[in-house]
């Protein structure tokens, strides 16, 4: 059987979201023409879905596509969900506002529907996200689609983020722990001997490391730091160059020259120029990430 959201929309029984406990209901094995989201609310049951079977609990949040062929067998005696039917394009438009990066294809083209296990407190204030989407046409009328949009994003994007449990960065967590600490003024002024000793690991294993998964040595990404401060700096403050130079780490004036130049096109000077004559936005416009650091006002 192939659902029709035309079937819903026009009753006006059917709300945003509902809860659905019918067994017969239940075992009727169909596929959409829409999307669907339904969190197990109590209870287990099997669920039969293209041909394998997810085992569902308290918790289970699934998101279903409109080709997914499904029923649910198996059921306890207390099994309940509570559902929301989406339409195509309201999916489709969601995932092209979050963009590539989003990864949405992990979502759309995996063999079975993308299972989630919420821990008692997400699930808490799930429900209560879905129970006010269930009453908002009877008490908010007013902004009920609002509340649809944003129910929908915000368990889109919180119960299956850009990288799940599984999928993580690959960077070492002590590589993560070592890039925050040097960003730590007083840790990149000591430069190369503070990351040692922060890293207790061989210079070379630090070394490959940074290579491997910040893109640059250990030398460049510290010098990267104290360039990025040393640019706000340079635009929000009065003092002399040579004595910005200093206070990142510089020792000499003439390579920290070298490396602002390198790094934003602009010498020191110049580069204070153009802030002080108003022509900040289009420094701050420059292909290079160093300056999105700087407009953001990033604390290191």
């Amino acid at each position: 059987m192939k659902l029709r959201l035309s079937r819903f929309t026009g009753d006006p029984s059917h709300e945003y979201a509902s809860l659905i406990s019918d067994r017969r209901q239940l075992r009727i094995r169909h596929s959409h023409d829409y999307f669907e989201l339904f969190l197990v609310n109590h209870g287990t049951a099997h669920h039969l879905v293209n041909g394998a079977v997810q085992l569902l609990k308290k918790g289970s949040i699934v998101f279903i596509r409109p080709e997914d062929i499904h029923s649910y067998d198996s059921m306890s005696a207390d099994f309940e969900i509570i559902n929301m039917l989406i339409p195509a394009e309201t999916v489709l438009a969601l995932f092209n506002y979050l963009g590539e990066g989003f990864e949405p294809q992990r979502l759309l083209s995996s063999a079975l529907p993308p299972v989630a296990l919420v821990s008692p407190g997400e699930h808490y204030t799930l429900v209560k996200e879905l129970e006010r989407l269930i009453l908002s046409k009877h008490i908010q009328r007013a902004s009920c689609d609002s509340v649809f949009r944003i129910t929908l994003m915000s368990i889109i994007v919180s119960c299956f983020p850009i990288m799940p449990e599984q999928k993580k960065t690959e960077t070492p967590l002590w590589l993560q722990w070592l890039t925050l600490e040097m960003m730590k003024k007083e840790n990149f002024i000591e430069g190369l001997a503070a990351m040692m000793r922060l890293a207790g690991k061989s210079e070379e294993h630090v070394s490959r490391s940074c290579r491997k998964y910040l893109h640059k040595s250990p030398t460049k990404f510290i010098n990267d730091l104290r360039l990025e401060h040393a640019a706000r700096a340079v635009i929000f403050s009065s003092e002399k160059i040579v004595d910005i130079s200093v206070d990142v780490g510089f020792e000499s004036l003439s390579h920290f020259y070298h490396l602002f130049k390198q790094a934003y096109g602009l010498s020191p000077v110049e580069f204070r120029k153009r802030a002080k004559d108003g022509n900040l936005s289009e420094v701050l416009s420059r292909d290079n990430p160093a300056f999105v650091g700087i407009q953001k006002g990033t604390t290191l």
